[in-house]
């Protein structure tokens, strides 16, 4: 009896997570969505000015200008726990320094591009981040659904047919018993004068 109830409190309280993770999912996806649109429209831009860039400073050029960036890009993620599923959130996008291009020779487009790869890094650093928090929560969903599945089509029919097969031996023990008392009563009645 006792651990069909805590089986039936289990997918009550499991039931209760996937609604909440259902509702995370949503706004997680919706959140990632736009983080995805944003990085493709950045990337569009990136790839608008590399176009231009190389056509008016050439390859060479815009090689010799990459090189001037000193210091490698770096992503400060932090990571929450929301019922099991681990989430990543991009805090901050540390870019190096951008070159002053035009000191450098190169056209204004080349640093145009400079500043659309800046900012299609921090749009790519957000949206991998979103679509991983999108991959965390489905996978802490189909978990939860998992788990939730098996209590309610194994563990909770096996307890209750355990329960119902109690109930039925004890039924059964106790018309017994009866049984036995009243014979012991009619022998005992019987006995006397």
């Amino acid at each position: 009896m006792k651990r069909l109830e805590v089986a039936q409190r289990g997918a009550e309280v499991l039931d209760r997570k996937r609604q909440a993770l259902l509702r995370e999912q949503r706004r997680v996806r919706a959140e990632a969505e736009q983080a995805r649109a944003e990085w493709q429209k950045a990337a569009a831009q990136v790839a608008l000015w590399s176009v231009r860039a190389a056509f008016l400073d050439g390859p060479g050029r815009l090689e010799l200008l990459a090189r001037h960036v000193q210091d490698p890009a770096a992503i400060d993620v932090s990571w929450s726990n929301l019922m099991g599923a681990r989430l990543p959130a991009a805090q901050t996008v540390v870019l190096p320094e951008l070159p002053l291009v035009s000191a450098l020779g190169g056209s204004t487009a080349a640093a145009f591009l400079a500043r659309a790869c800046s900012d299609g890094t921090r749009a790519a650093a957000r949206a991998a981040a979103a679509d991983r928090a999108e991959t965390e929560i489905a996978a802490e969903l189909g978990r939860t659904a998992r788990r939730l599945r098996a209590l309610r089509q194994r563990w909770i029919p096996q307890h209750e047919r355990a329960l119902a097969q109690l109930d039925l031996v004890l039924d059964e023990t106790q018309r017994e018993e009866a049984v036995h008392a009243r014979r012991r009563t009619r022998r005992h009645l019987g006995d006397q004068p």
